[in-house]
């Protein structure tokens, strides 16, 4: 087995120890569990993920691994190699520099045609949101929490072709954000004050604070990278 799955498997035993929810399938149960261990940083990157390993361990068959897998590739958490089979994204910063910086030319873009249409309905969505990445302690379920504050925003542009684009730069940052959090302290504190910010000004409905927040937040997180990549 792996040096890196081994070291896990206690934690992974200990993440699927509680019986399978009632609602929940297989494929979905291994894919929450391996995906909150990538984005708690407990699978690091280039660690090889054997499907036969990780159904022993998580005492499944194959073939829910196996979809799992493929989910998580989807998402980018994961890549095929052809010679090591399913390896967890490794982190580069020069990919991360790209996303942000096309993050940055067009979120305002969507922001500036979304505040015009920021329903109350939509504002008490984001405040609980905002309530619950205020009250999360883990990071997996937190960077999910925030994915959704974002996108919820972009979704009210009514630009289904722009929410697309920003949606699959969203996914590419989530093992970023992920890393972030683990390695650089308080950043979640000032990620949730950005969120209030960002908030704020959308109950305002005043465009130019919210694109100056959220400007401020993605340029935070890139140095957050930048700085967590030196503490790894």
């Amino acid at each position: 087995m792996d040096n890196a799955l081994s070291s896990l498997s206690d934690r992974l035993r200990t993440l699927s120890g509680e019986s399978l929810p009632n609602r929940q399938t297989a494929h979905e149960f291994v894919r929450s569990i391996l995906r909150r261990a990538i984005l708690n940083g407990e699978l690091a990157g280039g660690t090889r993920l054997v499907q036969a390993e990780l159904a022993a361990v998580l005492e499944v068959s194959t073939t829910p691994v196996r979809e799992a897998l493929r989910d998580l590739a989807t998402e980018g958490l994961i890549n095929f190699d052809p010679h090591r089979g399913a390896v967890v994204q490794e982190l580069s910063g020069e990919e991360l520099h790209e996303i942000y910086e096309i993050r940055l030319l067009l979120e305002p873009l969507a922001l500036r045609q979304a505040v015009p249409k920021i329903t109350e309905s939509l504002l008490e969505q984001l405040r609980r949101l905002h309530k619950k990445m205020l009250d999360e302690p883990h990071s997996a379920e937190w960077v999910d929490y925030n994915r959704i504050f974002h996108m919820a925003v972009i979704e009210a542009a009514a630009s289904p072709r722009l929410a697309a684009i920003i949606r699959g730069l969203q996914d590419a940052s989530v093992m970023y954000i992920g890393a972030s959090l683990k390695h650089v302290p308080g950043l979640r504190d000032d990620a949730n004050r950005d969120h209030a910010a960002i908030l704020d000004a959308l109950e305002r409905r005043d465009p130019d604070a919210a694109i100056a927040a959220v400007s401020t937040h993605l340029t935070v997180a890139i140095r957050a990278f930048d700085q967590s990549a030196h503490l790894t």
